[in-house]
């Protein structure tokens, strides 16, 4: 075969077929994170195309640039969500061989938004509020403030073991980077995880009683949908008890990891410290951190105005 002929045999090829390759690759790979997220790309693209197909040759810098139109004016979707779709879509051109990417024109940065955290006061009134003994709701709010005072991410506590815990530090290696950490147990942390515990409490069972053994039994693409599904359940409580407690911030899961790191630097923790206890790799993405610390002295020297 010519190679004009490969090239235009190649260009018709269809960008959801390639699409459905993919998915069924991420799954077998048991990565369903990215899996979720190419899909939730995939069926953008196809109510943008009115299900028609669209051959790779049909996939312009124009057609990209309406498509991220469409996401932001007809979907309401925010800036960093259509970069993400927009880099997924790059991705899988790249991978079907496209030499130059359509995508490339485009401006792929992730807009700075302004992280959450809680005030003290704010973290002991959602503490304060009476929920009833050992509901999902008590759970998923203990698992917020052990967040509050370890930094550690959502993921690692739904998944953290009673091995990972010696009563004076939590050890584990971190869900999203892989990474291993070990961080100290205040007195507060060690009697929400001591709650726990029971005298049939085995070494490798999880400590909060959240995610079913049964979501648990097979392979990383179930476990990793059953993180993901769990995390959207805390979160769904989080908000619902923040709202209880007069609290008028978005609040989620992560929040609890920025008031941890916030509350270290207010105290006068280095910004190499709080790295090192949140787990990050570069210095420079702990440094957005010490910028909400000081718009938080900010707010308080305005007060004297």
């Amino acid at each position: 075969m010519k190679l004009k002929q490969f090239l235009h045999r190649s260009s018709r090829i269809d960008v959801f077929e390639l699409g459905q390759k993919r998915l069924e690759q991420l799954k077998a790979e048991g990565r369903y994170s990215c899996y979720r997220n190419t899909r939730a790309t995939l069926c953008k693209l196809s109510k943008f195309r009115r299900g028609k197909p669209l051959p790779l040759g049909d996939v312009t810098p124009d057609l990209v640039a309406d498509f991220r139109e469409y996401m932001i004016n007809e979907l309401g979707n925010s800036h960093a969500t259509v970069t993400e779709n927009i880099k997924i879509l790059s991705t899988l051109l790249h991978r079907a061989g496209v030499q130059q990417d359509p995508c490339a024109g485009l401006k792929l940065t992730r807009e700075e938004h302004r992280r959450n955290y809680l005030l003290e006061d704010e973290l002991h009134r959602l503490m304060a509020l009476r929920l009833e003994e050992d509901s999902l709701m008590a759970v998923a709010r203990d698992m917020f403030f052990v967040e509050c005072r370890t930094g550690l991410r959502i993921s690692d506590l739904l998944k953290l073991c009673w091995c990972n815990y010696d009563g004076e530090a939590i050890r584990l290696k971190m869900q999203k980077t892989g990474r291993e950490v070990s961080v100290p147990v205040t007195g507060n942390v060690r009697k929400t995880l001591e709650k726990y515990r029971n005298l049939f409490s085995e070494p490798k069972e999880r400590i909060f009683p959240f995610l079913g053994k049964e979501e648990w039994r097979s392979g990383d693409f179930s476990r990793s949908r059953a993180l993901i599904a769990a995390t959207g359940q805390v979160n769904q409580i989080i908000k619902m008890l923040a709202a209880r407690a007069g609290i008028e911030k978005n609040v989620s899961t992560h929040v609890g990891r920025h008031t941890f790191a916030t509350m270290l630097l207010n105290k006068g923790a280095s910004i190499y410290e709080v790295k090192e206890l949140l787990g990050h790799r570069d210095v420079k993405v702990t440094q957005v951190y010490a910028h909400l610390v000081d718009e938080r002295k900010k707010e308080l020297i305005e007060r004297l105005e």
